[in-house]
């Protein structure tokens, strides 16, 4: 189920701190421009710029701005992973499913601009491989807390498929909604909408 670019590393040696630091910046500084002005049209020299770092400094970390959204979906998936651990499974109640949309609501204002950056990127019509594997490594997430979402992977599924995915689609939609205009009577009624969704496709599979 997970895709292993984002499978949880072993047997990896510790970074240098100084060095570790460095490629923090690079990564932070990256995914503001992401963000802001789209991933297409950011340069290796505006992310140097914005790290204040030399762009001789910065290719000595990435070769490319690919790799270093990798490194910001790998940060971001980490930290999904530990909000995903939170769905209650297999089968969780819709009161269930609506706390744990608010948890996620909480994270992604706090992670705004790489969950918008992992959702808009995922949905282009040429996506960056690296956020189509974000995207996989969330379908997995998600299988192995709910039996909904394990069914719905299985083989010849289609159907069941295009639930699970329609309502993942729409809970990032909604969760990004959130993020961008906070706490209001139409960002939570989506959400709402969204845990609706997620718990009709539980139920049934119940």
């Amino acid at each position: 189920m997970m895709d292993p670019a984002f499978a949880p590393a072993t047997d990896v040696k510790p970074m240098h701190p100084r060095r570790a630091a460095t490629r923090a910046r690079i990564c932070g500084g990256a995914n503001q421009l992401f963000f802001e002005r789209g991933f297409p049209v950011v340069t290796m020299e505006q992310i140097a710029a914005s790290a204040e770092i030399q762009r001789s400094t910065l290719y000595l970390h990435f070769r490319e701005k690919d790799e270093i959204l990798a490194a910001i979906a790998e940060d971001y998936t980490a930290k999904v992973r530990a909000v995903v651990a939170q769905l209650p499974g297999p089968a969780p109640t819709l009161a269930e499913i609506q706390n744990w949309v608010g948890v996620f609501a909480h994270f992604v204002t706090e992670e705004r601009a790489s969950t918008e950056l992992l959702v808009t990127l995922s949905h282009l019509p040429n996506a960056p491989a690296t956020a189509l594997a974000f995207g996989e490594a969330l379908k997995g997430m998600m299988a192995e807390r709910l039996s909904a979402f394990r069914k719905a992977l299985a083989p010849n599924q289609h159907f069941a498929f295009a639930r699970a995915m329609f309502a993942m689609d729409n809970l990032g939609w909604a969760l990004c909604y959130f993020a961008r205009t906070g706490a209001n009577a139409s960002s939570l009624a989506r959400l709402s909408v969204a845990a609706e969704t997620l718990n009709r496709i539980v139920r049934d599979n119940s």
